[in-house]
């Protein structure tokens, strides 16, 4: 793999990170606090705006990297969303580490996207 593709997919995945945690924020924001997103409703609004292409697989690796750097938390307790009209699975929300590093990309790159 050339040092070119390499650098371009790095920088993919970086945006689906940052993407990722901008829709867990938002979620906190619009939303009952600690009642996350489920990786299907994720993947359904990456899809819809920013990453059109964007693979579960792609999508499940972030999550992982995310988890791993305790940048969100899984939510594994069944809940009833009455917004949803359905008990929730599995589901991931932003924590403060998360926040921070959102905050500190967004001041980086001066855009919020």
């Amino acid at each position: 793999m050339s040092d070119d593709l390499a650098r371009e997919l790095s920088l993919e995945f970086h945006e689906t990170l940052l993407e990722t945690l901008k829709l867990l924020n938002r979620a906190e924001e619009e939303e009952e606090a600690g009642e996350g997103l489920e990786p299907a409703e994720l993947l359904f609004l990456l899809r819809k705006g920013p990453s059109p292409n964007l693979g579960e697989a792609d999508l499940l690796r972030a999550l992982v990297t995310l988890l791993a750097n305790r940048m969100v938390d899984p939510k594994d307790d069944p809940e009833y969303a009455w917004d949803r009209g359905r008990i929730l699975g599995r589901r991931f929300t932003i924590n403060t580490a998360g926040k921070t590093y959102l905050l500190a990309q967004i001041e980086k790159t001066g855009r919020i996207g």
